[in-house]
């Protein structure tokens, strides 16, 4: 026991000790004087690291309503679609202008609209359909991952505006439509690809039925 407490001793990395490894933390002395927070303030280092404000503006006061933060989702809803799959747009769109109207320019500035289904308006229906369809075929490939595929299909799509896409749009809408079909049926990619292999090991018939679906997708491009 002795001797295993001193191999593992000797083979654990040893800690730097030292300015090159610990940050200096000067004593405590109470709160910052006046004059400590004007040179805090006015230090190059400082916004440097901390970065701009951009939200809330100097002297904006933000009033938080806790009952309303706390409360969640009612059990029941007045919308024009209640419990209609419109229902849930309705209130993702008014939510989402509601900010938008709250933190003006900002919502650009951090990205937020490109952000949720509203992706989907940076795209035509005709390049939509057109992934959809690229999604299914990549498989098929081999050796060629899926991003790669698509980037020479989308020339004029940079690979940001492809992984927007498939995470805001494209795999949201897969999984809500699964969930309207049954809990029970949602499965992931790994998944098909399982049951695909599994099947064509057990019935080749798949095998000679997959080339037929794969020109049939080619046709789209």
């Amino acid at each position: 026991m002795v001797l295993m407490t001193s191999v593992l001793l000797t083979q654990r990395k040893k800690i730097g000790v030292g300015e090159q490894f610990q940050a200096e933390i000067p004593d405590w002395t109470g709160p910052p004087s006046d004059a400590e927070l004007s040179w805090y303030r006015n230090d190059p280092n400082t916004s440097k690291m901390l970065g701009s404000r951009t939200w809330p503006p100097e002297g904006y006061v933000v009033q938080t309503n806790i009952v309303v933060a706390g409360q969640g989702r009612p059990e029941s809803c007045n919308c024009p679609y209640p419990g209609n799959f419109y229902c849930r747009l309705h209130h993702i769109n008014t939510a989402r202008d509601r900010l938008r109207s709250e933190i003006g320019q900002v919502f650009k500035e951090w990205k937020f609209d490109l952000m949720g289904e509203q992706v989907s308006e940076m795209w035509s229906i005709e390049e939509q359909l057109k992934f959809a369809a690229l999604e299914q075929l990549v498989p098929v490939f081999e050796n060629k991952s899926f991003w790669a595929v698509a980037a020479k299909h989308f020339a004029s799509k940079t690979r940001v505006d492809l992984v927007q896409y498939y995470l805001n749009v494209f795999l949201m809408r897969r999984v809500s439509n699964q969930c309207r079909l049954s809990l029970l049926e949602i499965d992931s990619d790994e998944d098909e690809a399982e049951e695909e292999e599994d099947e064509d090991q057990s019935d080749g018939s798949n095998s000679s039925q997959r080339p037929q679906d794969v020109q049939e997708v080619k046709k789209i491009f």
